[in-house]
């Protein structure tokens, strides 16, 4: 006979220690990864809430720059309607209509500019807290 004598209760107990601890460290790291993702998710969340602040902040700038460039057009319409009541002959009507139309073409383009300029203001400033964000989260990456 052998001078060691097989133990499967030994053997079973080794394998059952080894796999709970195991279990313990796998537990440990997806506890360590759900409290990162947590953060990120929070994080993130953040970001948007700012990013939507901004864009309703933008919105509402942009109405009022859209109302103002409404009322001086109507405005301008006005006027030509009451110079058109005023002419006294369809050549000085004419003119007016000219007049009228070249003003309305610049107003149109000042306008569009500034909502342009606006829009654009808005979309970046809207767009740097999530850039931020997805820079932090690229940081460790790198």
């Amino acid at each position: 006979m052998s001078d060691t004598i097989f133990n499967p209760k030994g053997i079973a107990a080794q394998n059952s220690e080894k796999l709970r601890e195991t279990a313990i460290k796998s537990v440990a790291q997806a506890r360590a990864v759900f409290e990162k993702a947590n953060a990120a998710a929070k994080d993130a969340a953040g970001s948007l809430e700012a990013s939507s602040t901004i864009v309703a902040k933008g919105l509402s700038e942009f109405n009022a720059k859209a109302f103002e460039a409404f009322q001086a057009n109507s405005n301008l319409t006005l006027e030509f309607c009451g110079a058109l009541a005023k002419a006294k002959n369809f050549s000085e009507a004419y003119s007016l209509q000219t007049e009228h139309g070249a003003k309305l073409v610049e107003a149109l383009k000042a306008q569009g500019k500034d909502l342009s300029d606006l829009a654009s203001k808005i979309a970046k400033e809207s767009a740097e807290p999530l850039k931020a964000q997805l820079a932090d989260v690229l940081k460790p990456a790198a």
